[in-house]
């Protein structure tokens, strides 16, 4: 038996933490991106001749869907369609009720699961037999431990395999809480679950875990996203992890960065083979000019200037380290010194208070004498700052 597990595909889904300096070309990938790694998902299927599709929740990203994308749906369950694969879905948080809406109508291979705990069967190219238990959302959140209304293995199957968007928790979670110990008590022999969008292994024998999204929607959902290809091995059903996203986001951290051709050359190693967003920290940095360049998004404008055209900085940030003995020791009052002088040297007030501050506190704020007295006060906490996390 072989089949696929795919959780939280979020199809419709906007990427969130872009700015608007994103070129053209990568406006387009981001643009299909959800839609792009599902399309692999439906090739993988037919090539490998699987079983069945198992879509555990939140094929859409929300219970709307426009016509186009239903239309791309469609299209692609037809595929299957022909290939004599069935597709077995839920609805989860995002898209409850999808299908109660205005909708398509679904191929004759796909089976929507309904809002209460059911029971499909099917027997499969091998001749064994095997049950698929599942549910849907009634609504956006569901804090009733929906487990409870899941049978027993049916020993008349094969293969029993649960369906199931949520997450551990107790009674009254939002998202149709259980515990593993719930899952288990079933004697399922695989629970495809979905709703958590980083890969995540709860059980092994049986395998219990989500497969994660298909496609990372932003900055924090980093490495590589698809769907577990799932196979039997003597009788027990393992998951292999196939990675399908055309976007793919990433997290690294550069320590004591000399300068901004330093910064360059060191992300000029950052590779991707399909389309590569990245957030670079910056650590134990001291030179005061090369921090200010930071700060104000002179670094960053350079540094994607210089990227290769699949490589995109999405974000530069300047971790400060206030425990650090390079700071403490070496850097302390000179780099803060210097900080605070680039920093009030471009200071305007009227930047930074409200309306409603009268003008004369205004005025006295830009006079040298104000400048002094913020000076002296930023000061003061900078040095309490720093003694709170030597302490």
């Amino acid at each position: 038996m072989k089949f696929i597990h795919a959780g939280d595909i979020h199809l419709g889904n906007p990427f969130s933490g872009l700015d608007g300096q994103l070129p053209e070309m990568l406006k387009e990938t981001v643009h299909k991106a959800t839609i792009t790694a599902f399309i692999k998902l439906i090739d993988a299927a037919i090539s490998e001749s699987v079983d069945f599709v198992l879509f555990p929740g939140d094929l859409y990203n929300a219970a709307e869907n426009s016509a186009q994308i239903q239309s791309i749906v469609n299209q692609q369950f037809n595929r299957l369609l022909e290939a004599k694969i069935p597709v077995y879905l839920s609805f989860g948080n995002h898209d409850f009720e999808a299908d109660r809406r205005q909708h398509l109508p679904w191929p004759v291979n796909v089976v929507v699961l309904p809002q209460q705990v059911v029971t499909q069967s099917l027997t499969i190219k091998s001749g064994k037999r095997v049950a698929i238990t599942g549910f849907s959302y009634q609504t956006q959140q569901q804090a009733t431990r929906i487990i409870d209304d899941f049978p027993q293995k049916n020993r008349q199957f094969d293969y029993q395999i649960g369906m199931y968007h949520g997450s551990v928790g107790t009674e009254g979670s939002s998202y149709a809480p259980f515990s593993v110990g719930d899952l288990l008590s079933k004697n399922y022999d695989y629970w495809a679950l979905g709703h958590i969008h980083k890969r995540q292994t709860l059980n092994q024998r049986p395998f219990v875990g989500y497969s994660g999204n298909l496609q990372g929607l932003n900055l924090t959902e980093t490495g590589p996203k698809g769907y577990y290809l799932v196979s039997d091995d003597t009788g027990r059903l393992v998951p292999t992890f196939v990675a399908v996203a055309p976007v793919v986001w990433h997290e690294v951290t550069f320590d004591h960065v000399a300068d901004e051709l330093d910064l360059i050359q060191r992300a000029k190693t950052l590779s991707d083979d399909e389309v590569g967003f990245w957030t670079i920290d910056i650590s134990q940095t001291s030179d005061p000019e090369f921090i200010s360049r930071i700060t104000h998004g002179l670094t960053l404008e350079g540094l994607r200037a210089n990227m290769a055209s699949n490589v995109w900085i999405v974000r530069l940030n300047l971790i400060m380290d206030y425990q650090s003995a390079q700071i403490n020791d070496v850097i302390d009052q000179q780099f803060w010194e210097n900080s605070l002088t680039q920093l009030m040297s471009s200071f305007e007030v009227n930047d930074y208070l409200p309306n409603q501050v009268p003008f004369f506190v205004r005025d006295y704020f830009m006079t040298s004498a104000g400048k002094h007295l913020l000076r002296q006060r930023m000061t003061e906490l900078i040095s309490e700052r720093r003694h709170l996390h030597e302490d």
